[in-house]
């Protein structure tokens, strides 16, 4: 069986997305939509991908996530100026579909089985309102077949949408019709290809599918999966066919994180990479928040202490700590306050005065943070980054973080200790799942965070750590609520309100410790 999908398009409905990414791999439930369309047609299925705008970005993913497929890629010279469309697309793929083949757009889901029917022509469809209508090919059914083609046109409520897919038994004639190149807004469509199918008989099935074809669709689908989303649009994660895939869109970040794996292979996953991505097997356990108690979080600080934290005091990294504590807290603060002008700045927290944060960091002893020690670090050290399997007893960390101030080698080990300490006082799984609480009345900022199982013990234990180790857990839990501060403008309302006023009620606090 041939399946073509077309993703030459540049997706310029996808908002901030269309810069970074190829439509087609924009995730839905983990998985590409691309993935979830390959996967509703049998794996012996030969996949013709018309490639064009990110085209490589398509192919790397898909021999990553899919290499015991058989795909056949066309790479589409005009995938965005006059003329182009889906149907010069199509006709671009035509020499490796001279068989009766299916189509499909690569922006939408198909929830249904697709009927089992391959001796005649027929099309997917679904009932929308008139007024959407001129977005798509309209067609008017008696009898369970096509009657009449109404695309790109406002039609009444007689008419159902084309939707997808469109299965070609009589490919010869779709061709010859196809070439005719009928541009409807300049772009070359299909319709007359399906108008010459109704001749030998086009039949009209129903099926259930999800259009994404524009930012407002995918959001409102996105928004289904968690109350609320962590992701970075640079940065995607799939999980398919029992693989873990990052796409990054900055290579110099993924350079970066592939060094750093190879420092350390033995507690990092052994990866694959390629342009823009990387992929590694899944491991046979969870994150921490899941699998741990304070047995094995015991065990974890002491693995963390003998594996991860390999410390190097030959050399100062003053410099590097002001850039990265100091420099950057300025930077992503007004960041916060430009995007965020609206944010109502509050005098008190759950009743209790507070400082802002402009009067705070005039406070913070920044000397004390800037006498970093040297270590080798992972950088974003939280318990959903910590990956456990408690037979076993091992540990895998997953998502380090690519440099430290622009070091790949090495860091201030205070820095995954606070990160450490921030993740017991925030259960970021929890808060995916929308469990908390933010609310302003009038200049007091009321937060409800989720208490959750052992944490009270683990602060207990970690502080008993810190001591036993000679850190100073003071310094610790600063950097911990500076970190709640320099998240707060890469994420959206209200948590990243909650992150500003949260920080600044820990700096306050610790403040006078000093």
């Amino acid at each position: 069986m041939k399946i073509c999908i077309l993703t030459a398009g540049k997706g310029t409905r996808m908002g901030s997305f269309s810069n970074i990414v190829n439509k087609s791999l924009l995730p839905v439930n983990g998985k590409a939509i691309i993935s979830h369309l390959i996967d509703n047609f049998p794996n012996e299925s030969q996949f013709v991908i018309a490639l064009g705008y990110l085209g490589e970005q398509v192919k790397n993913y898909l021999s990553l996530a899919h290499p015991d497929k058989n795909f056949i890629y066309v790479n589409i010279e005009n995938f965005e100026g006059k003329g182009s469309g889906p149907g010069f697309s199509l006709l671009s793929c035509k020499k490796y579909l001279q068989e009766p083949f299916f189509y499909t757009p690569c922006d939408c889901l198909i929830i249904d089985d697709i009927p089992d029917v391959y001796d005649r022509n027929w099309l997917g469809i679904e009932k929308i309102s008139p007024s959407e209508s001129i977005h798509y090919c309209n067609v008017l059914i008696e009898n369970e077949k096509v009657k009449d083609i109404r695309d790109k046109k406002e039609s009444n409520s007689d008419y159902y949408a084309f939707t997808t897919p469109l299965f070609v038994h009589d490919f010869s004639n779709f061709w010859i019709a196809l070439e005719q190149n009928q541009l409807i807004n300049n772009e070359h469509q299909i319709s007359n290809g399906i108008q010459t199918l109704m001749n030998s008989g086009l039949y009209a099935y129903e099926t259930k599918w999800i259009n994404l074809g524009d930012l407002e669709k995918y959001n409102a689908i996105k928004s289904k999966e968690n109350p609320y989303d962590f992701s970075k649009p640079d940065e995607l994660i799939y999980f398919v066919n029992k693989k873990v895939i990052k796409f990054f869109n900055d290579q110099d970040i993924l350079n970066k994180k592939i060094i750093k794996n190879q420092l350390k292979p033995n507690i990092f996953p052994k990866i694959t990479s390629c342009e823009n991505f990387f992929s590694y097997d899944f491991f046979n356990g969870d994150v921490f928040y899941t699998t741990g108690d304070p047995i094995s979080f015991v065990n974890l600080l002491s693995w963390l202490d003998d594996n991860l934290w390999t410390k190097n005091n030959s050399e100062s990294i003053s410099a590097k700590c002001k850039e990265f504590y100091y420099d950057k807290t300025i930077l992503r603060y007004n960041k916060f306050l430009k995007d965020f002008p609206n944010y109502p700045l509050p005098t008190k927290i759950n009743g209790k005065e507070l400082c802002s944060f402009d009067i705070l960091i005039k406070k913070i002893p920044w000397d004390i943070l800037f006498d970093g020690k040297q270590s080798f670090i992972h950088g974003d050290l939280n318990f959903g980054n910590i990956l456990h399997e408690p037979e076993s007893k091992e540990f895998l960390l997953i998502d380090w973080r690519h440099d430290f101030a622009g070091v790949v080698e090495y860091g201030d080990i205070y820095y995954d200790l606070a990160k450490l300490w921030a993740g017991i006082q925030i259960n970021f799984d929890m808060i995916r799942k929308g469990e908390f609480k933010i609310k302003f009345e009038n200049d007091d900022c009321l937060i409800e965070l989720p208490t959750w199982t052992h944490q009270k013990s683990y602060e207990e234990i970690f502080d008993n750590f810190l001591d036993e180790k000679s850190f100073d857990k003071h310094k610790v839990h600063l950097l911990g609520g500076l970190t709640f501060i320099n998240m707060a403008p890469l994420h959206l309302p209200p948590f990243n309100y909650l992150l500003m006023a949260y920080g600044s009620s820990i700096i306050q606090n610790e403040l006078k410790n000093f």
